[in-house]
């Protein structure tokens, strides 16, 4: 029976790990704890139809919109800040305390927080009554309590952080990058898929749900804007870049190499430096291939000497040589005259 080999596969799973940053690039917050990302490219069209029974001759593409979801389960107040557009204040602020639980010594109660105002307390008959606190204490003799527990509600002062939200502002717009682990059927994770959107802007909307089944989660909805501070080789402005990279040390992989120049022509002494592209064919571009990580070797150093790891050759004497060019077994080579002076 022939050999059963097991197919290589890479795979985008999990969900995106999420970083948001201002105009100036300053980090505002991180998600690392999503529980749904998507992204969603959508164009409209416009059919052109000619001839007998309309035929579809033509779909004309035009007004593409980049959407982008994502949905934390941690709780940060960054994330509503970034829908609304609001600064969080810090400092000291009123909060409340709802139905702490306080023990009576006789009629007396201490209090976790000392009260701004009076104190509402719910008796063990269901009744509530308001009274003042000294610091801490409350004094419950005058209405005849004595003994067990109450409940207590009221304001106190502390140090917190706090979001206002109004009716004018605008959620934030800045820099948004998701990153998304790659995996491999047979090496587990071997990279990441990262979409950079330059400029990204929050809709503004978001519901906050309290369920007895689980965390509290945030949607952060939004669509990417056009950025004019970069521009694809068209010309026109960009939304997003999706960008694939591996963990691997191993180089890249490519079909051919070629060096800048085939041929060249120096004097003696006289030096120029090659430059090596990567040709992966297919859909990939072309990739520049550092130096150090080729090996350059001269088959008559008599006349024209190189660089193993630099590239730069130097001619010698007048005469001609072959340079070789080795990236990982994939070679390219340079004719080299070396004129008289």
């Amino acid at each position: 029976m022939p050999e059963v080999k097991n197919k290589s596969k890479d795979f985008v799973v999990s969900t995106c790990n999420a970083a948001f940053y201002d105009p100036s690039d300053i980090l505002i917050c991180t998600g690392t704890a999503n529980l749904n990302t998507s992204i969603e490219a959508a164009m409209e069209e416009l059919e052109l139809r000619a001839g007998q029974g309309k035929q579809l001759e033509y779909t004309l593409k035009y007004g593409r919109t980049l959407n982008v979801t994502w949905q934390a389960q941690d709780w940060k107040l960054e994330y509503i800040a970034i829908n609304t557009g609001s600064a969080i204040a810090e400092g000291l602020t009123d909060v409340y305390s709802i139905d702490e639980c306080v023990a009576l010594d006789g009629s007396i109660g201490t209090l976790k927080n000392e009260p701004v105002g009076k104190v509402a307390v719910k008796l063990p008959n269901g009744n509530i009554i308001m009274v003042e606190a000294e610091g801490k204490t409350i004094d419950l003799k005058n209405n005849n309590v004595s003994g067990g527990t109450v409940r207590a509600t009221y304001a106190f002062n502390t140090q917190a952080r706090m979001l206002t939200i109004d009716t004018q502002t605008q959620p934030l717009i800045g820099k948004l990058v998701l990153t998304a682990p790659k995996h491999n059927n047979n090496k587990g994770q071997v990279g990441e898929v990262q979409t950079i959107i330059p400029k990204y802007q929050a809709s503004g909307n978001f519901t906050m749900e309290y369920t007895p089944d689980g965390a509290l989660s945030t949607n952060i909805d939004g669509k990417a804007l056009a950025y004019e501070g970069d521009t694809c080789d068209n010309g026109n402005s960009v939304y997003a870049y999706l960008k694939e990279f591996d963990y691997s040390a191993q180089a890249t992989t490519v079909n051919q190499i070629a060096a800048n120049y085939q041929e060249v022509t120096l004097k003696p002494q006289e030096t120029c430096t090659l430059i090596v592209y990567g040709i992966k064919g297919g859909v990939s571009s072309n990739i520049l291939i550092d130096n150090d990580k080729c090996s350059f070797t001269s088959d008559q150093i008599s006349y024209a000497s190189v660089g193993e790891k630099t590239g730069e050759i130097k001619g010698v004497a007048e005469g001609n040589a072959v340079i070789t060019v080795d990236y990982n077994g994939v070679k390219d080579f340079v004719h080299v005259t070396v004129t008289g002076e």
